[in-house]
């Protein structure tokens, strides 16, 4: 990789071993994906957590030597010009009465909150920094982790960003620079993939069911889709969420939608396929049968807000409950960004969610905080994906009012 005189002295410790081994982490990424130098960054979204009930098991020594690694990243000031945002964390620092958040480690997880603040990232804890003032604009070099916002940013904002993990997001923050290689080059961002969309689509969840079903056939490549109206937010945000769930994707093109695809053409660069991959109906359908384990109908948990969900979204559940009561044994959470919180409690949503019996969870959301849960009904694809796996519980992906139906009478009670 062709490195500038400054990027060389930073490499061989001009600016201490920490930077030193943060542009090593970038320089050797982009020697294996084949990039030929680094480029400004002009925004990134970085994860700074502590683990937690991730790290169950692990000696106390061990989670010291992790926080010690955050606390050795947030001790250096992230660089001149670049936004930087905090990606969500598995405990929430509200003071709420969940069993799950270990009182060292949400001591730990404020002090890292506190010292990266300092260093100049924005602690927003959110898994969709867009909905909490982190909007690129079109063309914005970005490094962010979080694959759900990252295929947002690609495919909804016409940012550039590549999937990014721990180490390369913080390094990128402190150094200001990520290696130039896949969908940061215009000759990355082609559509692979063409999707013909029939199925009427009428909510983020459906959505949700066609991202998923795009990302399975797409892989790593960037499918098209066509045909479709124009998504609302909530929408683009299940979209985003389920297509980097499914597969590896980086981005999608929505024909007519994604900023640098106002049409077919323009989003395979002129080379339009003939064959193409329909989503009918009957796809949808089979999309949510695919989410749908469960050897009994009562739920135990409802979780909405995966991910993080708009103030749009929570009035809607506020309104779903209005003078109502979750049922006695289940617990509703609804997760959001503290700042959208922030706004649901100045507009009484907040007071009409926990009078119902919910939880707006912020901060995080229960499978990252490996909250047991036996039955889960969601309105999330990626939620349904991975909280078999992460909480071993069986999960019902369905639409919204089907979630609050079952919140509410502690039972699957089908679709509306």
């Amino acid at each position: 990789m062709d490195l500038t005189s400054e990027q060389k002295a930073i490499l061989d410790g001009a600016q201490g071993p920490y930077l030193a081994t943060c542009m090593r982490w970038l320089v050797e990424w982009g020697d294996v994906m084949g990039a030929r130098r680094l480029i400004r960054v002009d925004n990134t979204h970085a994860l700074l957590p502590v683990p937690n009930l991730m790290a169950r098991g692990a000696s106390q020594e061990t989670i010291e030597q992790y926080v010690e690694g955050l606390r050795e990243a947030c001790r250096h000031r992230t660089a001149p010009g670049c936004y930087c945002t905090v990606h969500a964390t598995f405990v929430t620092l509200d003071q709420i009465d969940v069993k799950e958040n270990d009182p060292d480690q949400v001591r730990m997880q404020q002090e890292i909150a506190d010292m990266a603040a300092e260093a100049g990232f924005i602690p927003t804890f959110t898994c969709a920094p867009y909905l909490v003032g982190n909007v690129p604009l079109k063309g914005e070099i970005c490094a962010w982790t979080e694959s759900s916002a990252v295929v947002y940013a690609n495919s909804i904002l016409g940012a550039r960003t590549t999937r990014h993990g721990n180490e390369s997001a913080i390094a990128a923050s402190l150094l200001g620079v990520v290696p130039e290689f896949g969908v940061l080059l215009d000759e990355n961002r082609k559509g692979t993939l063409r999707i013909e969309v029939s199925a009427q689509l009428g909510c983020p969840t459906d959505w949700g069911a066609l991202g998923y079903f795009a990302g399975k056939l797409a892989g790593l490549g960037i499918p098209v889709i066509n045909g479709a109206r124009r998504p609302s937010q909530d929408e683009a945000k299940q979209l985003c969420a389920a297509l980097a769930t499914s597969g590896g994707v980086s981005m999608c093109h929505i024909a007519g939608v994604t900023p640098e695809a106002a049409t077919l053409d323009e989003a395979f660069y002129g080379d339009v396929p003939q064959q193409f991959i329909p989503f009918t109906d009957a796809t949808l359908r089979e999309m949510y049968d695919s989410l749908r384990h469960r050897t009994g109908d009562e739920v135990d948990s409802v979780i909405l807000g995966c991910p993080h969900a708009s103030i749009r979204e929570i009035a809607e559940i506020a309104s779903m409950l209005n003078g109502k009561r979750v049922s006695e044994g289940v617990r509703l959470w609804v997760n959001a960004a503290r700042a959208t919180k922030a706004g649901a409690d100045a507009m009484g949503y907040t007071r009409v969610i926990e009078s119902a019996g919910g939880t707006i969870l912020c901060d995080t959301c229960p499978t990252n905080m490996r909250i047991a849960a036996r039955r889960i009904v969601t309105s999330g694809f990626k939620q349904a994906h991975y909280a078999r796996g992460m909480v071993g519980a069986e999960v019902i992906v369905a639409r919204l009012g089907p979630c609050i139906q079952a919140a509410l009478a502690g039972r699957w009670m089908g679709d509306e």
